[in-house]
């Protein structure tokens, strides 16, 4: 069944508007006509069947048959992941695989060792969202993950004050074994060259749980994707 995104803005009583990009994809892409059937999830997690009305270039107004299922469950989990900026793949990568792990938030992080400057990050933000929302279609999730704006390591702690943050580092840290459970959650990925020690004072400072996986050195866009599987495994609804 195709899915489109429709925001909650679109819906009047029985009927919804898709907007000109979904149109085109619907009309233009997939060949769609009047009468064909479809899903439409509005970013917030509800998911409808839907039959298309009307298509013309620049809107498709389809009847609301039922409530469905989203493809793919929420998880239970509140999490939020920030992840030092890599080289443009390697990035795009992990912004499409913390979709479909389940990540509800990702916050672009610049800190001491990243290769990548806050201007060019900054550019490439509207990049990373098109990434968040497609992959959200693809893998049947109704909710879409925000992108935030790329922000320095110092400030990235206010954005979780009311939950744990969990920094992972390849030096100086304890097992995740360690951590207790804790609701919301917000996983610190650090860049290729590892944190600074101004870095790790910081976070032990803001009461980070730093955590190290006994030697193991992983690459930096790998970290992004296993480690968010392993915290959706020990707290989340991967078990």
């Amino acid at each position: 069944m195709h899915r489109f995104y429709c925001p909650p803005q679109n819906f009047e009583k029985d009927h919804a508007r898709l907007d000109a990009g979904e149109t085109h994809h619907l009309r233009d892409v997939l060949r769609l006509k009047a009468g064909d059937r479809a899903n439409i999830f509005d970013g917030e997690g509800r998911e409808f069947a839907v039959e298309i009305r009307s298509v013309t270039k620049h809107e498709a107004v389809l009847q609301v048959l039922s409530d469905v299922e989203p493809t793919a469950p929420e998880s239970g989990l509140d999490l939020t992941i920030a992840a030092a900026v890599t080289p443009a793949e390697k990035y795009d990568l992990a912004v499409e695989k913390a979709v479909e792990l389940g990540v509800r938030s990702l916050i672009p992080l610049i800190t001491d060792r990243t290769e990548v400057k806050a201007s060019v990050a900054t550019r490439r933000l509207e990049r990373w969202r098109r990434i968040a929302f497609e992959a959200a279609k693809q893998c049947g999730r109704a909710v879409l993950m925000g992108v935030e704006e790329p922000i320095a390591f110092g400030d990235v702690f206010d954005r979780n004050r009311d939950g744990r943050v969990i920094l992972f580092s390849e030096r100086g840290g304890s097992r995740i074994e360690d951590i207790p459970p804790g609701v919301p959650l917000m996983l610190i990925y650090g860049p290729k060259g590892g944190w600074s020690d101004t870095e790790l004072e910081f976070a032990e400072k803001r009461k980070a749980d730093v955590v190290t996986l006994g030697g193991r050195i992983l690459r930096a866009e790998t970290a992004a994707i296993a480690l968010t599987a392993i915290i959706q495994h020990r707290f989340g609804d991967m078990n």
